[in-house]
């Protein structure tokens, strides 16, 4: 009797997974702009924006597509001692990105992204793992700040007044 309503339950359920797609598809904007852009940037302290940017995107010259991004970083010290000793600092990382499309000559995109985190550093000595958690807050938030770029990029190739 239980094997029976096993297999009955089984055979109601099958039918409703029809359009269950088990697959991850990839944004149309980073298909259409990866391996196809030409990458530019500017701005203070962009060598690990740099690194990020081109291994989202690549850099071909000879793309239909020019990215133009201009990085900046505030540093803030939140929480500071009395010995002058910072106990926390927010970082904003902001990207003015352009986006331009090379046959007609024309901007198709053009946004500021604004990226934040925060970081307790150590005060004593150097502190391996303080530095690498430093690194890797950092490139989560410069990989989120692109991924915003992504989604935001728009489908068409029409041209901004």
């Amino acid at each position: 009797m239980i094997k029976s309503l096993i297999l009955f339950l089984l055979i109601l359920s099958l039918p409703s997974c029809n359009n269950i797609e088990l697959l991850l598809t990839e944004n149309s904007s980073i298909k259409k702009l990866k391996g196809n852009t030409s990458v530019r940037l500017s701005g203070t302290n962009k060598e690990r924006f740099a690194q990020e940017v081109i291994s989202f995107f690549g850099n071909n010259n000879d793309g239909e597509y020019i990215l133009a991004a201009n990085f900046s970083e505030k540093k803030e010290n939140r929480l500071v001692k009395k010995n002058q000793v910072a106990e926390k600092i927010n970082y904003e990382l902001t990207v003015d990105y352009s986006v331009f499309y090379k046959s007609m000559g024309c901007k198709i995109f053009n946004k500021k992204v604004i990226s934040k985190f925060s970081f307790v550093p150590k005060s004593f000595g150097y502190n391996f793992g303080t530095d690498r958690s430093f690194e890797k807050l950092y490139i989560s938030s410069v990989k989120k700040n692109i991924r915003e770029l992504i989604d935001l990029v728009p489908e068409g190739k029409s041209c901004l007044q």
